[in-house]
């Protein structure tokens, strides 16, 4: 491989790194601060087990996206990373990104778990499928990534590679705990266990929900909270994939001689599988819409609100400049129905 190629191979992968990376970023954070509204503000789906699932998977990806992807993707680009210099934040953004990660990925998988009991043919399974059933699921997840992340506090600083010479956040002095995070935590448990759960019910709701009678059982936002979590699911498996695609390469290289060529080659891969592998943190609000006309309804409704009440108050501002009288429409900018 010539330079030039090497050279053309290292520069695409710092600009979609920083390109890619930086609209990942804002469209998540700003995918998932609509998820919260969305889910806070319709009453019919505030009463939905599904629906606190999805909730608190929006606010673990806001933990993520701020923690994880902000501190390994994202500020590298303008060579910023907290992380390789401050040792409290080095722990703290592990910390927080592997319990945010468990908690984003096992409720996604809870919510689809759901659907499967929601749409099934007994009653006793059906029953199963409740609010109270839902929290409590939710509290088991959070508390049990807290604990099982601690080790990441105590083991997690910045190291200096003897390779590169660059100091990075990583783990360090105890083997075997590396050795369980490599081989289980990023290829299992983030990623091969909560896909194939998701995959195993995600058919077994299908097959209940070709059932016409089940149909006519099921209210139209329950359908609709299903073409929610199985699209959302789609997105979910592309980034698992990508993720632990990742992590098994990583791996099974570990140990190899590398040139520079394929130092290149493999850095414009891993950078492209690195992004993707938060795809199913990003763009959830988007898939909500695009599946459900109910909330597509109400995002609709506020951005009318929003460029009525922008109207109104440029008006406002023109005729108090001219020191005429100003009116307020109420019905239209200080309300939706």
């Amino acid at each position: 491989m010539t330079s030039s190629t090497i050279y053309y191979l290292n520069y695409a992968s710092k600009q979609i790194s920083l390109y890619v990376a930086s609209f990942f970023y804002f469209s998540g954070m700003i995918s998932n601060l609509l998820c919260l509204l969305i889910f806070l503000s319709m009453k019919r789906l505030k009463n939905n087990p599904p629906s606190i699932y999805l909730l608190v998977a929006s606010i673990a990806n806001l933990v993520l996206m701020n923690s994880s992807f902000l501190s390994r993707i994202f500020l590298p680009n303008f060579t910023i990373d907290p992380s390789s210099t401050s040792v409290v934040w080095c722990k703290m953004r592990q910390y927080f990104g592997h319990v945010s990660a468990i908690t984003s990925l096992f409720c996604s998988t809870w919510a689809m778990v759901d659907q499967y009991l929601l749409t099934s043919h007994h009653a006793r399974l059906r029953q199963l499928s409740s609010v109270r059933i839902a929290q409590y699921t939710v509290w088991f997840t959070l508390i049990c990534s807290l604990l099982h992340s601690i080790p990441l506090i105590i083991y997690n600083q910045p190291n200096v590679s003897k390779s590169t010479n660059m100091t990075s956040c990583s783990l360090s002095g105890n083997l075997i705990y590396q050795s369980y995070v490599a081989y289980f935590v990023i290829p299992f448990l983030l990623g091969i266990i909560p896909t194939v759960i998701a995959i195993i019910f995600a058919i077994l709701t299908y097959i209940n929900v070709k059932s016409l009678h089940q149909q006519e059982m099921r209210t139209r936002i329950q359908r609709q909270i299903t073409h929610m979590v199985s699209a959302q699911a789609i997105f979910g498996w592309i980034g698992m994939i990508a993720y632990t695609g990742q992590s098994i390469y990583n791996l099974l290289t570990v140990s190899m001689q590398k040139n520079t060529s394929y130092r290149a080659y493999e850095n414009f891969a891993l950078t492209i599988t690195g992004i993707l592998a938060y795809t199913g943190y990003v763009f959830n609000f988007y898939i909500y819409v695009a599946v459900s006309p109910s909330i597509r309804k109400r995002f609709q409704r506020w951005i009318k609100r929003f460029v009525c009440c922008s109207i109104y108050h440029n008006h406002g501002t023109m005729f108090n400049n001219r020191t005429a009288p100003i009116y307020h429409n109420r019905k239209t900018c200080g309300s939706s129905r």
